[in-house]
């Protein structure tokens, strides 16, 4: 680093760590939240940006079914969405893990619990609601995600790009707020559920049935 002032080299020198030390930074720094914290922040601007371009592309989409590469491009924003969509839930449920985490090792600290806690039991182990609520939301998406893709590109090669966009977007919509409900309970769980599968089954109800007319 050169001081204008001065006009003469001057060396900074990083302060002398141990490895113990920089074992504790790093440590610290695989507990702390922020990170994938800051990864949701991304990949909603991300999922923001998909909406955008998918909005622009309305007046492209054709009735029937798809005959060229092009004609996908709507389908390939509803299957951009569902992917990033599923790794905010998946970053998500590892900020949850993480804040219940060093909730459970202040209290520790202050005696109120007497087993120390670890973050494998916290994460896997835990009957936090919470936790619990992020596990499942990332777990059934990614359960559902397949049929749902697979329906999805069926839907709009045999029968209808207009009518698979819709089905999808739909799909997303139901999905995205099983977080909230599944910590409500049944059967205010059922809102979410319910209407997402209704998606799967007519995507892939009507495949079948129009390749059963041909």
């Amino acid at each position: 680093y050169i001081d204008p002032m001065k006009r003469h080299l001057t060396v900074y020198r990083l302060p002398h760590l141990s490895i113990s030390q920089y074992y504790y930074y790093l440590k610290m720094m695989m507990i702390s939240p922020y990170p994938p914290i800051s990864g949701i922040a991304v990949l909603c601007l991300g999922l923001c940006n998909i909406l955008r371009l998918a909005v622009g592309s309305r007046g492209h989409i054709i009735s029937g079914p798809a005959s060229t590469a092009h004609d996908y491009i709507p389908i390939v924003y509803v299957t951009a969405a569902a992917i990033v969509l599923y790794y905010i839930f998946l970053f998500y449920q590892s900020a949850v893990s993480l804040v219940e985490f060093n909730r459970a090792r202040q209290a520790y600290r202050e005696k109120k619990i007497e087993e120390k806690p670890s973050f494998r039991n916290t994460k896997y182990g835990s009957d936090n609601v919470n936790i619990l609520a992020a596990n499942r939301c990332a777990g059934n998406f990614n359960e559902q995600l397949i049929p749902f893709l697979v329906s999805l590109y069926l839907y709009a090669t045999f029968v209808s790009v207009n009518g698979a966009v819709k089905f999808g977007w739909t799909w997303l919509f139901f999905r995205c707020y099983y977080l909230y409900v599944f910590k409500k309970g049944m059967p205010i769980l059922r809102i979410s559920t319910m209407p997402a599968y209704c998606c799967s089954w007519g995507m892939i109800g009507g495949t079948i049935y129009e390749v059963s007319q041909n």
